[in-house]
């Protein structure tokens, strides 16, 4: 793991300050432009007030302009300390008639209307406005133009002002906002702390499902982890049972052996002593019967919970099982004609299925000692399922015990006189069941036991 864990609340809270921050930047922006055009519009009317007046104040005298500026429109343009202000007033032939003769000269509007720009006077950046007022003076009557401009101090004030004002309220409300997403995030996180707390308390034995009240979006990951401490419960309980049953069922041999074995001891007698050791010898072979079973059981569960279900080819699995059967038992086991382009493939642990099929051959060799056993693996009428059939002339299983025979440690009537252990068609049923199939035990005509097993059909 690296050293820096990560964490989603310090993410979600970063990303939501880093929007805000963004969203801020933008808001500014804008604001900031709006602030200098709303202080334009403001002054530009009094500049335009002021030209007005000017304008409105241009005379004709013994054939030439004059113009007496107006005090009103003096005040207007000194009404700021910070502001200096300029004027000129040009003739139709843009002479000058009064004010400052370096001003910008606007061209001319073709609406007539008031004209605002910026430009750059006596190196200061000004807002200028000019406005066109009609004189009619015989031949050299035309337009007489009125320029009117001032510096930005008293403009850049205000739009200071607007945007101080506007800003503030903003940068507010995003604080807030970072507040409440941080106490959000908390609020949010507190079911989490809470399921923490109860896995916390939990005893290590304990693995009953979680009953903490979560949001909907963790529910799915708690339902998830139930049914994980649900798979682990029935493993440890598999195992825990395993481990019982061995237990049980190895007390008996063993105790056997060895009061055997203390007898054997102090025997004299070469016979007598031949027969504790046969006995000895068989209640060995019987112990160890029931490990391997209960060893194959443990196994199968194993794999059950933690392989990838791969796709096994039950005929190859088969074919295994049988070249690992002594010589006289392979030669007894009869396969059915199989169709050349029909696979046979199941999904599950190949080592569940070995189990599966060596328990089957196993109980058909030994309880029909003589005869053929005829084996036939088939697909079903619609290709979804496998079926396994295992096929004996033995003294088969009265329907009363057929379901009994499948379950653990359990064995028939008829095998009294047959070694065995009662494991092995529990491992078949639950090598099955595991599977998605389910096993059944019929009757053979003619006399013997048919098991068949069906499985679902794996994709080729």
């Amino acid at each position: 793991m690296s050293g820096r864990q990560k964490s989603i609340k310090r993410d979600i809270l970063f990303g939501a300050i880093v929007l805000l921050a963004v969203l801020g930047l933008g808001l500014f922006t804008y604001i900031r432009a709006y602030s200098f055009d709303a202080a334009d519009t403001a002054f530009d009317r009094v500049l335009a007030a002021a030209a007005l007046s000017i304008a409105d104040n241009i005379r004709v005298e013994d054939g030439h302009l004059t113009v007496e500026l107006p005090i009103a429109s003096l005040e207007i343009l000194g009404a700021a300390r910070e502001t200096r202000a300029f004027y000129a007033v040009r003739a139709p032939d843009h002479s000058l008639i009064t004010g400052y003769s370096d001003l910008p000269d606007p061209q001319p509007a073709q609406d007539r209307k008031p004209h605002f720009f910026d430009a750059i006077y006596s190196n200061d950046p000004v807002r200028v406005g000019s406005v066109q007022r009609y004189i009619d003076f015989g031949e050299k009557s035309g337009w007489v133009s009125v320029t009117v401009a001032e510096t930005r101090e008293a403009r850049t004030e205000l739009a200071s002002l607007i945007l101080k004002n506007s800003l503030a309220p903003i940068a507010l409300a995003g604080l807030i906002m970072c507040l409440l997403i941080s106490t959000g995030l908390k609020r949010a996180w507190a079911p989490l702390v809470a399921l923490e707390a109860e896995l916390i308390r939990r005893s290590p034995t304990d693995l009953t499902p979680i009953q903490t009240s979560v949001p909907r979006e963790v529910s799915s990951l708690v339902s998830s982890l139930n049914l994980f401490m649900q798979r682990f419960d029935g493993v440890l309980s598999s195992l825990r049972r395993i481990s019982v049953d061995t237990t049980h069922e190895m007390r008996t041999p063993l105790a056997s052996i060895r009061a055997l074995a203390e007898v054997a001891v102090s025997e004299r007698d070469p016979g007598v002593l031949r027969k504790y050791v046969q006995r000895i010898h068989s209640n060995a072979i019987d112990a160890t019967r029931i490990v391997n079973q209960l060893l194959a059981e443990a196994a199968i569960a194993h794999h059950i919970e933690t392989t990838e279900n791969p796709s096994c080819d039950l005929l190859e699995l088969y074919l295994q099982s049988v070249e690992r059967l002594p010589t006289n038992g392979m030669q007894r086991c009869r396969l059915a004609q199989l169709s050349v382009d029909e696979d046979l493939l199941v999904r599950g642990s190949p080592l569940a299925f070995r189990e599966l099929i060596d328990n089957l051959l196993d109980n058909a060799l030994k309880y029909a000692p003589e005869g053929f056993i005829d084996v036939d693996l088939r697909t079903s009428a619609d290709g979804s399922m496998v079926e396994l059939e295992v096929a004996d002339c033995g003294p088969g299983i009265p329907d009363n015990e057929k379901r009994t025979v499948l379950e653990r440690f359990r064995r028939g009537s008829a095998s009294d006189s047959v070694a065995g252990t009662g494991l092995g068609l529990n491992i078949v049923k639950s090598a099955a069941a595991a599977a998605g199939g389910h096993v059944a035990l019929l009757d053979r005509p003619g006399g013997g036991l048919i098991a068949r097993v069906v499985l679902p059909r794996a994709a080729s």
